[in-house]
């Protein structure tokens, strides 16, 4: 068993003149959403994810795993459909979407689920409590080599380095072109096309949310952000942020002064969640 703890903060940044982010902690349910679509349609949809997704899974309970990951995928479904709803009897409305992250906490597991690209990252063994001394100035290695864990093949990894690995994988254009080969990871924070989906909820069409399990390691720290932060802020400074913070509350307050910092040209959102064993 793992005690937790988790906080979370949402900032408009300093291009948009609104936040269409939402995000939800809800004692073992983390929620990140990212709404667009002009005017308030965002904020609308992202607020009807956070809403329906919550109510849902308010008595979530489930008998195998298969069964957990259903439940999530009919409820992200729901979510869809009720954006859609939404756009039909209001014309403002037409076009509006979320990208979605979600994260629940299940014993010593984390079941994650991702629409977008939005993303939730594992850092492992960051010394959590520790105060090191750290630079907000620190200027990070764009060419910086990303982690990236495997889809449900996490339990196998033997983590025992220190190190920010991200578990989910963006439904974008970008990420179709890095999968393909015809651009690197690292291209992707200054690519034209970089804000391009190709999935979110309003318009998931025929696709499903991914899904994929993470066992828990003693000093993990979960974090689910939007693309306002990992945009601004690459994962290397993210590690060494985490790595020199204390609690949550300070690893989100400097994550988002450091995108801020790196230009802050989209909404930021941050949760983080730090797991110690009993």
């Amino acid at each position: 068993m793992f005690t937790v703890k988790f906080s979370g903060l949402t900032d408009v940044g300093r291009v948009r003149d609104h936040n269409e982010d939402a995000f939800l902690i809800d004692n073992s349910l983390f929620i990140v959403a990212d709404g667009m679509g002009g005017a308030a349609a965002g904020e609308v949809a992202s607020s009807i994810a956070i809403k329906t997704i919550s109510e849902d899974l308010s008595d979530f309970s489930y008998a195998n795993d298969e069964e957990a990951i259903k439940i999530l995928q009919n409820s992200i479904k729901k979510t869809d459909k009720e954006i859609k709803v939404q756009m039909e009897q209001d014309p403002a409305f037409h076009g509006m979407g979320t990208t979605l992250v979600i994260a629940l906490h299940i014993d010593s597991r984390l079941l994650i689920g991702n629409v977008g690209d939005s993303r939730a990252y594992i850092i492992t063994n960051p010394n959590a409590g520790k105060q090191k001394e750290s630079d907000e100035n620190f200027i990070s290695n764009a060419a910086a080599k990303t982690g990236v864990m495997p889809k449900f093949e996490l339990d196998k990894k033997n983590k025992t380095d220190e190190g920010i690995i991200r578990l989910t994988e963006d439904h974008s254009v970008v990420m179709e072109m890095v999968n393909s080969g015809v651009i690197s990871e690292e291209d992707i924070r200054t690519h034209p096309m970089r804000n391009r989906i190709t999935r979110c909820l309003g318009s998931i069409g025929n696709s499903n949310p991914d899904f994929l399990w993470h066992e828990i390691s003693n000093g993990d720290t979960l974090l689910l952000c939007s693309d306002g932060l990992w945009e601004m802020v690459h994962e290397d400074l993210i590690f060494a942020i985490v790595n020199s913070s204390s609690n949550p509350e300070d690893i989100c307050t400097r994550l988002i002064t450091a995108a801020n910092n790196s230009g802050g040209a989209d909404n930021i959102t941050v949760i983080t969640a730090m797991f110690e064993k009993k």
